[in-house]
């Protein structure tokens, strides 16, 4: 017998739960009993005791068991539900009304139509119908819709991963309902899980499930937007007056680089009861697929009808520090700052396109909304690292750490990250190079000569895209979002499907030089300096056996503390909300670069940006030579090449080529002992 020692019990009742989840039947009741040999009352092994018996058909026995359980606890309504589920008949009614007058209710699935309409309101009612889908969940634990309610509630905050064990357990427990398989297919496709998302999608469709919107999205985060078009553009023809199928339609068409058109539907949805924010919706947009002009004009038409409008504002502000013009989005930006009680959006912008000085009008209206701790945390975190910038800006450096501690704090709280998950996705990569290393070329393979630039996050890589871009053969493409979308399934059937690389590769690459052709403007050659390009160089060589690699070396202490300092997308760039793990992962990136330079040598040419912002003409001599172009001294002043430029290095490109944040890191070495201390150790792919 086990002795009455609390840990050694819930070791046991622990060691049960485990073989019982196995399968291993006999193990777990030999546990369960053992605990109740000690702890007669404790209704949870009873309960447990039932469910096995349940589960190998032995209605009697788990009805005995059960039965103990609720006398033990006779208000659990998991007990309640568990004993319905075994029960027919005469037995059935009569638990239904002894659970009536002992106040429990007893149903298979509760009604969720109430939890499910909060949620489709937005994420802040979400939010409150996740702790009710939560509580039913435990009073149901069996039971498809709380489950499905949860998994609502969660992907409508975007907590992917948090929503998809919920749906997986709702789509199991009910696989006829058409809600949770369409739920389950798009957040599986957010979080890369491909082939998995579009069966879920398929078996949505056969229960009679309206699956354009989604079906388009996995179309799109392929690359394959023309289908993605064609399926939206059918979708509206059966509904022309729905407002949300138009919206998607003009989204697909911008990704297609056709703004005129989006924007015709878009007023024919505003017609049909949208409101004037999808057109700003649209803009935005615009704006990341690079067509500055249709976006600047449809954010005039909004100002011209609404001119305090802080999101028209905001967005026009933006485009223009992406044009260039400087000045006049800092106008903007100081507008929707002054008229808004929120503006984190249009502060930060401001503060991120000039280096500001005592006296800033930005300065008052910054200070004002920190102090507000009513405002939202995503704005808060959003004026936090403002301040960091305004206060390094202004010479206060005692004052940036603090607020960049409280900035990467905020946003690590609602987009979580480990380091240990990248390994993964290191290994599917580089599972698929090596499935492919010794084959020989294909001779379909596209014979366009694209140049990657590539390095850490803010590392030099737009420098280097822009003086490659002085030149006349070359046009800039900026941080293309293709190759990962394009290779997604390739890489996802490294470790799924490996005899379906060979099929998949080359596929995967002309979509992705369709669509980055499509978004530069060009036939000739272009750059793409998508920093997720580093990991993937082995296989893009293969897939594109004409293409160049450079990378940017800084150093790492420098890379860390600009990456810190700097807020990315949410969502994105996840490891860069802390020190340690920006260390981590810049150690991984060196591993990676190592690497591809060992089985390359001929193809990957290393940018050290010390020494290029230190010596400029040999060093750009060297990049423009390896990036197999003819020297032209045009590329020696890039600040005088034209482009849009739409990182948060679009201020710092206008200008000639200067050191000012060489050895930054010095100044912070007390506060960026985390960041160091990670940098001291190596990581291995």
């Amino acid at each position: 017998m086990l002795p009455n020692d609390p840990a050694r019990l819930k070791a046991a009742f622990q060691q049960g739960l485990a073989a019982q989840k196995a399968g291993q039947f006999d193990a777990a009741l030999a546990q369960f009993r053992q605990v109740l040999a000690v702890r007669p009352d404790l209704a949870e092994a009873q309960f447990q005791i039932g469910r096995i018996h349940a589960a190998q058909g032995d209605m009697a026995k788990a009805e005995t068991a059960l039965r103990k359980a609720l006398k033990l606890r006779p208000k659990e309504p998991a007990i309640w539900a568990a004993l319905a589920g075994i029960l027919t008949g005469g037995k059935l009614k009569k638990l239904h009304a002894e659970a009536a007058r002992a106040g429990v209710p007893l149903s298979g699935e509760p009604d969720i139509s109430a939890l499910i309409a909060r949620i489709a309101r937005g994420p802040t009612q979400a939010a409150g119908a996740e702790a009710d889908a939560l509580d039913l969940v435990r009073r149901y634990p069996d039971a498809a819709h709380p489950a499905l309610a949860l998994g609502a509630a969660r992907a409508a905050q975007k907590k992917w991963s948090f929503a998809l064990p919920a749906l997986e357990k709702a789509t199991e427990r009910d696989p006829t309902s058409p809600m949770a398989h369409v739920l389950l297919g798009e957040v599986l496709l957010k979080l890369g899980q491909l082939s998995r998302s579009e069966a879920a999608l398929e078996k949505a469709r056969g229960l009679g499930a309206d699956v354009s919107v989604p079906w388009a999205h996995l179309m799109h985060e392929t690359c394959r937007d023309a289908e993605a078009e064609e399926v939206l553009a059918r979708a509206v023809k059966a509904a022309p007056r729905d407002p949300r199928l138009a919206g998607e339609h003009a989204q697909a068409l911008v990704a297609l680089r056709r703004p005129q058109d989006a924007l015709k539907v878009a007023r024919k949805a505003i017609a049909s009861g949208a409101t004037r924010t999808n057109l700003l919706q649209l803009a935005n947009a615009m704006l990341n697929e690079g067509d500055t002009g249709p976006a600047l004009k449809i954010t005039g038409e909004v100002l011209e009808k609404s001119p305090d409008s802080v999101p028209a504002l905001t967005l026009r502000g933006q485009l223009l520090q992406t044009t260039g013009e400087l000045e006049e989005g800092q106008a903007m930006l100081l507008r929707a700052a002054e008229i808004s009680p929120d503006g984190a959006e249009a502060i930060r912008s401001y503060v991120g396109g000039a280096k500001l000085a005592e006296g800033d009008p930005i300065l008052p209206i910054l200070e004002a909304r920190m102090g507000d701790a009513a405002l939202p945390i995503a704005s808060r975190r959003t004026l936090a690292f403002a301040m960091a910038k305004a206060q390094e800006d202004l010479g206060h450096y005692s004052d940036v750490f603090p607020h960049l501690h409280r900035a990467n704090r905020l946003m690590k709280q609602e987009f979580p990250y480990r380091f240990e998950n990248e390994r993964t996705h290191v290994q599917a990569i580089l599972a698929a190079y090596r499935a492919l290393k010794n084959r020989t070329p294909a001779t379909d393979a596209p014979q366009d000569a694209p140049i990657f630039v590539t390095g850490m996050a803010r590392s030099g890589t737009t420098l280097v895209e822009t003086i490659l871009s002085a030149h006349d053969r070359v046009t800039a493409g900026g941080e293309l979002p293709y190759l990962s979308r394009a290779l997604a399934p390739f890489i996802e059937a490294a470790n799924t499907a490996p005899d379906r690389l060979p099929d998949l590769m080359i596929p995967g690459a002309q979509r992705y030089l369709q669509a980055a052709r499509r978004r530069v403007g060009t036939d000739g050659i272009f750059t793409d300096k998508a920093i997720s390009t580093y990991a993937r160089i082995g296989l893009i060589a293969q897939a594109l056996p004409n293409a160049r690699f450079l990378i940017l070396k800084r150093d790492p202490r420098d890379v860390g503390l600009s990456i810190y300092r700097n807020m990315f997308p949410p969502g994105s760039h996840l490891y860069s909300t802390d020190l340690a793990d920006i260390g981590r992962f810049i150690r991984q990136h060196d591993a990676f670069v190592e690497f591809w330079q060992a089985e390359m040598p001929d193809r990957v040419h290393v940018v050290d940006y010390e020494a290029l912002t230190a010596e400029p003409e040999p060093h750009i001599r060297a990049l423009v030579a390896a990036a197999g172009l003819d020297w032209q001294d045009a590329c020696l002043a890039p600040q005088n090449a034209r482009r849009d430029v739409a990182t948060l290095s679009f201020s710092q490109v206008r200008q000639p080529i200067y050191r000012a944040s060489v050895a930054a890191w010095k100044r912070y070495q007390e506060e960026l002992a985390p960041l160091i201390d990670a940098l001291e150790q190596p990581v291995t792919l």
